[in-house]
């Protein structure tokens, strides 16, 4: 070998050696980018289920397992929520109203697992501006909402940034938070005070041309559901703009991968447009993980060459995270205390798994309440939760949280008799027609199926949807239209939750102000029992569609539900809606 071929030899190593250097100074070439993310957490840290006081497969200190086990795997990770994040558990419930003076649990979870940053989701003003301010203050992390009009500037408590821009592995990536606008419709207005909420696709046609020039890669983390039928592409609900995740991937250009939440499912993986969906199960019942593969040249800026999503599940063989369980035990014990305070004694059995399909005294339990706290002629109401079971033998402040799930409060609202039949016509709308095309799977209706006393009636679920009201009476004669009625309902319905339109401007008369929970706790601490019969005021008929519906309550053999799918393997739709690979759709593991 000659010198000059040595020398030549000896340049090429020195720039290649340089060059090598200098790729990996600039991160040059390849990378990935991993997202994780969690929604809907509702205050679940522990993994319990503190209703029917059991262990449960969900919780923060389990996806803390899950977290660390990826990022002891891969270097570029970034941990996102997807909202609806501090309220929905009896963990929750004590941290805002018995210990307000005290750290947030939640926060200080999702703190010591290093969040990057969390949307906003609807859930987080239940409790009032005061918590939800002092849960971000206490938050190591943004809360992004880019979609809420606000008066409070970048510093203060109530400010939510629309989007932050991070350098992971020398990748901007830019996260863009939004919220389901439909606050005012759940919410009462003090709760909400200075924050105005736009329609999503509207805001991110405004939002992400500022925000694609600075970065590599968009991610947009938000409280809405998906919007459509993930097989059909057809779209679901009639709530306008609340689940419009789909609608945003296929609307909105410069966005790369959607995280999604709200609506309660699961979602694997979803291709819309070129851009790819996610979302974890509530109550961290499981995990999304999201990897992206960049490259890029010398002269190129970083551009994403491949995506790929799944969900993670939380199960019996995933141990909950040590630290995390440390962090939130003296909460769950003292949650714990709270919930098996005693207040009364039941004399017999009762179970709320019929609760919705006939009178049952569990509903009139609510109803006496709430017609002696509002001094109101009707009262309306349901069951939420009809998994309740009552024995014989202590009542405690447990069995009161099942039989009334939210931070609802109560109002009294002046309507007339017409429009009383119209709310319990929307009401009846829930129930399934009759005869039913399957009478072995019938839709049994939800939380939205308000039942009445203070008056009788019947629901004939043979009549078409809006004249299913009969035989309506107030107090043993036929109800007049025209007459004016106190009518006790909590603030979410009065508001438009679950579409009764007929509530909305009604005058109020008056506002609890205490929650209904805490207004049953005390009318059950003073009576010391609870009801055992129901009043008979209303039925359901023909009497053959009412004991169907009674056995398949019983056997709870119902059909699938849009909350009970999974969808696997992945689904790809191109721009025109054609699906290159349908799923296998099977039920969700309860």
């Amino acid at each position: 070998m000659t010198q000059k071929t040595r020398n030549l030899l000896l340049s090429a190593l020195v720039v290649a050696g340089v060059l090598t250097w200098w790729y990996a100074e600039r991160g040059l070439g390849e990378t990935t980018i991993t997202l994780l993310a969690t929604t809907d957490l509702h205050g679940n840290v522990y993994p319990f289920d503190y209703l029917r006081n059991a262990p449960a497969e969900r919780g923060l200190a389990k996806i803390a397992t899950l977290v660390r086990q990826i990022r002891a795997d891969q270097k570029n990770v970034l941990l996102l929520d997807c909202g609806d994040t501090i309220q929905g558990s009896p963990l929750a419930y004590y941290d805002a109203r018995k210990q307000p003076d005290r750290p947030n649990t939640t926060i200080a979870a999702m703190n010591a697992l290093g969040y990057d940053a969390m949307a906003v989701g609807n859930h987080e003003f239940n409790f009032g501006l005061d918590v939800l301010w002092k849960a971000k203050r206490e938050s190591r992390f943004p809360w992004l909402s880019a979609n809420t009009r606000q008066q409070y500037g970048p510093g203060s408590a109530g400010y939510f940034a629309p989007y932050i821009v991070k350098e992971v592995g020398s990748v901007r990536v830019a996260i863009v938070g939004f919220t389901t606008p439909g606050v005012p419709r759940w919410e009462m207005p003090e709760n909400y005070r200075g924050y105005e909420f736009e329609p999503i696709v509207a805001a991110a046609q405004r939002v992400i041309p500022l925000v694609r020039p600075q970065a590599d890669l968009v991610v947009a983390i938000l409280h809405s559901g998906l919007g459509r039928d993930p097989v059909t592409g057809r779209p679901v609900g009639n709530t306008p703009e609340e689940n419009v995740a789909w609608d945003l991937a296929e609307q909105v250009p410069g966005i790369d991968v959607i995280l999604f939440g709200h609506s309660h499912q699961e979602l694997p993986e979803l291709f819309v447009n070129g851009v790819l969906l996610a979302q974890a199960r509530n109550w961290g019942q499981s995990l999304a993980r999201v990897d992206i593969e960049m490259s890029r040249s010398v002269t190129a800026a970083w551009t994403v060459s491949r995506k790929h999503s799944t969900t993670i599940p939380v199960t019996e063989s995933v141990p909950a995270d040590p630290e995390i369980l440390a962090l939130a035990r003296s909460t769950h014990e003292a949650t714990q205390a709270y919930l098996d305070t005693q207040i009364a004694t039941a004399t017999v059995s009762l179970e709320g798994t019929t609760a919705r399909y006939e009178d049952h005294p569990l509903v009139d339990q609510i109803h006496r309440v709430q017609l002696e706290a509002a001094q109101a002629d009707v009262s309306l109401a349901t069951l939420f939760y009809t998994g309740l079971r009552i024995e014989p033998g202590p009542v405690t402040i447990r069995h009161m949280a099942g039989l009334y799930l939210y931070e609802n409060h109560l109002y009294a609202v002046e309507m007339t008799g017409a429009q009383l039949k119209e709310a319990l016509e929307r009401a009846a709308s829930f129930f399934p027609a009759w005869p039913p095309e399957d009478p072995g799977r019938l839709r049994l209706p939800g939380y939205n199926a308000d039942l009445a006393e203070g008056v009788s009636y019947v629901m004939d679920l043979s009549r078409p949807v809006g004249d299913r009201i009969r035989e309506l009476r107030f107090r043993g004669a036929p109800l007049d239209p025209a007459r004016k009625l106190r009518v006790a309902v909590n603030h979410y319905r009065y508001h438009g939750g679950g579409h009764y339109e007929v509530f909305r401007g009604l005058p109020v008369l008056w506002k609890s102000a205490a929650e209904i929970r805490e207004l049953l706790i005390e009318h059950v601490r003073r009576q010391g029992t609870l009801l055992t019969r129901a009043s008979g005021n209303w039925r359901l008929v023909p009497p053959e569609a009412a004991a169907a519906l009674l056995q398949q309550a019983r056997s709870r053999e119902t059909a699938p539900t849009a909350d009970e799918y999974r969808l696997r393997p992945l689904i790809s739709v191109a721009a025109n809606g054609v699906f290159s690979l349908l799923p296998e759709l099977r039920r969700a593991t309860k």
